[in-house]
C-alpha cells in the first residue's frame, strides 16, 4: 500500500483578468470533470473558492486593509487539498488544473499535519 500524503493547490489568477460568460461555463464544467476524476481515484480531500476579498491583517501593529494577499499579479482564488505518494506525483496531478488554460497559476505545498501541544 502507498503511503499517501496531503498536498494544497493554491489556486492564483491574475487581479487585471476576466473569463468570458462562455469560459466560465467551460472553466467550471472542466472543474468538476476533474473534480469528478480525483473523487473516483480517492485523492481528493476538499477544496474551497476564494473570490470575495477578504481582510489583511499585517505587521507588528496588526494593521487592517481590505483586499488580498498578492504578488503584484496574482490573487489566490481557489485552495484544493489532495493526496498523492509525493511532490512529483502531485506537481503531476496540478498540471491538470482547468485554471492553467486561462493563464493561471498553481502553487503546491505538501500539507502537514500540526502537532497538537496539551
Amino acid at each position: 500500500m502507498t503511503i499517501m500524503n496531503e498536498y494544497v493547490f493554491l489556486v492564483q489568477f491574475g487581479l487585471q483578468q476576466t473569463l468570458t460568460p462562455e469560459q466560465q461555463k467551460q472553466n467550471s464544467a472542466d472543474w468538476a470533470k476533474l473534480i469528478q476524476q480525483w473523487t473516483e481515484q480517492g485523492v481528493f480531500v476538499g477544496s474551497s473558492l476564494i473570490n470575495q476579498p477578504g481582510v489583511v491583517i499585517s505587521g507588528p501593529s496588526r494593521t487592517i486593509s481590505q483586499g488580498y494577499l498578492s504578488d503584484a499579479m496574482f490573487r489566490v482564488v481557489s485552495a484544493i487539498r489532495v493526496k498523492a505518494a509525493d511532490l512529483n506525483e502531485a506537481v503531476e496531478m496540478a498540471k491538470a488544473c482547468p485554471i492553467l488554460a486561462y493563464q493561471g497559476k498553481i502553487e503546491v505545498r505538501e500539507v502537514q499535519p500540526r502537532p497538537v501541544l496539551a
